[in-house]
């Protein structure tokens, strides 16, 4: 008998184990991404010296961190975790002008999954759009391309292109 629960124990850890490793898997975007400044284009020419992004699984969702060091060497951190739910989430930060220069003011996001390799995201500020984004992992998952559309403090419309390579 003691066998037997020493037996059913150890399946146990392996299930559990198993879940663990998988739980990332569904998201390809899972994992730490260093922004390729050659590749990526910002419509403001505002391109930072470095960059690095984080995703890790989190339920139905993720949790998404930045950290972006400036061309004057000052430093942005912002990040949320979200479901794909399409519900608002908040977006929280540090460093100067952090939530007009990276996020085009939302104080929330709202995610959805566009297929198994891409989502969409809706930023909000009081409830209105001001941004949305689309993040797309390649093929091969070593490359993860996000798109964001928005606008600046003057109302002109912006676009950027950031381009992770995956670590």
């Amino acid at each position: 008998m003691k066998r037997l629960v020493e037996l059913f124990q150890v399946v146990l850890l392996i299930v559990a184990v198993a879940g663990l490793l998988q739980a990332g898997e569904g998201i390809p975007a899972v994992g730490t991404w260093k922004l390729n400044v050659a590749e990526s284009k910002y419509s403001n020419g505002a391109l930072p010296k470095s960059a690095t992004r984080t995703v890790e699984a989190n339920g139905d969702g993720v949790k998404v961190s930045y950290e972006y060091v400036e061309s004057d060497g000052s430093v942005i951190k912002y990040g949320y975790t979200a479901n794909f739910d399409e519900q608002d989430s908040p977006i929280s930060g540090s460093g100067a002008n952090w939530r007009e220069q990276k996020v085009g003011g939302a104080d929330t996001i709202a995610l959805r999954r566009l297929g198994s390799s891409a989502y969409g995201g809706a930023l909000k500020k009081s409830g209105n759009v001001v941004m949305t984004t689309r993040t797309v992992v390649s093929k091969g998952g070593k490359v993860t391309t996000v798109t964001a559309n928005g606008g600046d403090a003057k109302g002109q419309p912006t676009k950027n292109v950031s381009v992770w390579d995956k670590q």
